[in-house]
């Protein structure tokens, strides 16, 4: 799972419900600015999924470089990309290690490479809003191209619809997310085209290709994968500016690059305590009395 030049890995941060001896210790195990972003998220499942991606961050980058957890520190681009801080090459005074986080719906996931840019997004093929869906795709109208939308609407139930929407979704945030840009990039820049028009449970498609202003940019490669009614997209920026060879004839499963499904346990199992770092019972206290996600209106 953690070795060669890259790792995919998934956490169901929505199934933990964290005892207070859980809470306090993963609260022990990230840096003091995560912990106080956590703490001000207004209910529980938002506290969980921030909290997981950053136990899975640490977890997976110590299992990747083979260095203890506690000996890892993090930071963030002015963007909010986390990065390396250290351990880092006194050399180019920098990590050759891409990694980043995602999270919405069910799941926290994570994707990160040797040597490449990597940007991962993943939602829930789910609508539980009062807006039409029709209205909702009005909306965005202006972020997909004509090409994007006939992909869409080549289908005539609104499940499939979403899904095809929330895919090319997941392959715009991607991008934006491994070039580290935040919400300045303009997602209508970026026209996808599938080979392969559907994606099933277990499979990983690796042959859909972006154009970037109209023009192909075969430096990008992509990895798509559907998980337990999630969509997920792994960009993946090569320095060989040429990813052609790594396309696959989009029925084929990736096995080395399928997202791996980690229990929190195993997690937290994983994890250390940050040195100097001391149990807050307040911050337990503070989680406790949330509630678990905003009541439906």
């Amino acid at each position: 799972m953690f070795s060669g030049r890259s790792c995919r890995v998934a956490v169901n941060f929505r199934s933990w419900s964290p005892t207070q001896a859980e809470w306090t210790f993963a609260a022990q195990c990230v840096q003091g600015e995560e912990k106080e972003r956590i703490s001000k998220f207004m209910f529980k499942k938002d506290a969980k999924s921030a909290m997981v991606g950053r136990l899975l961050l640490r977890y997976a980058v110590s299992k990747i470089l083979g260095i203890p957890c506690r000996a890892l520190q993090f930071g963030r681009t002015e963007k909010g990309k986390p990065y390396l801080v250290s351990p880092i090459d006194k050399t180019t005074m920098r990590s050759d290690l891409s990694f980043n986080v995602s999270h919405q719906g069910d799941y926290v996931v994570l994707a990160a490479e040797r040597g490449n840019n990597v940007g991962v997004d993943v939602m829930k093929v789910e609508w539980p809003r009062n807006t039409p869906v029709s209205s909702f795709f009005k909306t965005m109208h202006r972020q997909y191209t004509d090409q994007e939308w006939s992909e869409v609407k080549c289908y005539s139930n609104e499940r499939d619809q979403l899904k095809v929407f929330f895919r090319l979704w997941c392959l715009k945030e991607s991008v934006v997310k491994a070039l580290g840009i935040g919400i300045g990039f303009e997602v209508s820049r970026l026209n996808f085209n599938f080979h392969c028009r559907d994606i099933s449970e277990g499979q990983v498609v690796t042959d859909t290709t972006v154009d970037i202003d109209e023009d192909p940019a075969p430096e990008w490669s992509f990895e798509e994968s559907f998980l337990d009614g999630h969509c997920i997209a792994v960009a993946v920026n090569h320095a060989s500016k040429d990813c052609s060879h790594l396309s696959g004839d989009g029925d084929s499963c990736n096995l080395a690059n399928q997202f791996q499904v980690m229990d929190i346990q195993e997690v937290l199992a994983g994890c250390e305590v940050l040195i100097g770092s001391v149990p807050d019972k307040d911050f337990w206290e503070t989680f406790h009395i949330k509630e678990e996600e905003p009541k439906p209106s």
